[in-house]
């Protein structure tokens, strides 16, 4: 028996050897890709985690900024309702309640001092909870506290003038002069 064996015609082995090695550089390129696709993909996850311990250092030092401020600001309040409390008297009943308020503020103003952020936000978050009454009144108190200082600096900025009235001329809140039609 024989056994026909036949070669490929040399232009398909030509093509198959072309196929191949387009095969391999599309592999070498796809893997090529891969590669820096992950590289920059690592690159971008270091440069996004810097950029955030950048800006949670900065929003640390901001918020430090701020509890320093707060601070100092009821620092001299207490200053101020002790002095207050001192023109009563040293043993006068609004002496002792003015030194009793300004050592809870003192006592307040440290505790802020010492707390990071996180601490501060779980204690006041807590003592909503406990106190909602006192939390809805103060919040009450302060917005009509707003609305008050609100109400005179409107007061104050107002430019009102008027001019004495004029026999036959009625005179509006806005100064404005308006003729009724009398001459005289």
């Amino acid at each position: 028996m024989s056994v026909n064996k036949t070669t490929p015609p040399p232009s398909s082995t030509g093509q198959q050897h072309s196929d191949a090695t387009a095969s391999e550089m599309a592999s070498d390129a796809k893997s090529a890709a891969t590669s820096k696709a992950s590289d920059l993909k690592s690159k971008a996850k270091s440069e996004a985690s810097k950029l955030a311990d950048q800006a949670r250092s900065a929003a640390d030092e901001r918020v430090e900024d701020a509890k320093d401020y707060a601070t100092d600001n009821i620092e001299r309040t207490v200053e101020q309702i002790r002095d207050a409390g001192r023109q009563f008297g040293d043993d006068s009943y609004q002496a002792q309640a003015a030194d009793y308020l300004a050592s809870n503020l003192s006592q307040a103003a440290d505790m802020i001092r010492r707390q990071d952020l996180g601490s501060l936000a779980d204690d006041l978050t807590s003592f909503a909870r406990r106190n909602p009454a006192v939390v809805l009144g103060g919040a009450a108190l302060l917005g009509f506290a707003a609305a008050r200082m609100l109400k005179a600096s409107e007061r104050s900025t107002a430019d009102v003038r008027f001019e004495s009235p004029t026999a036959g001329v009625s005179n509006t809140p806005y100064d404005r002069q308006i003729d009724r039609g009398y001459r005289s």
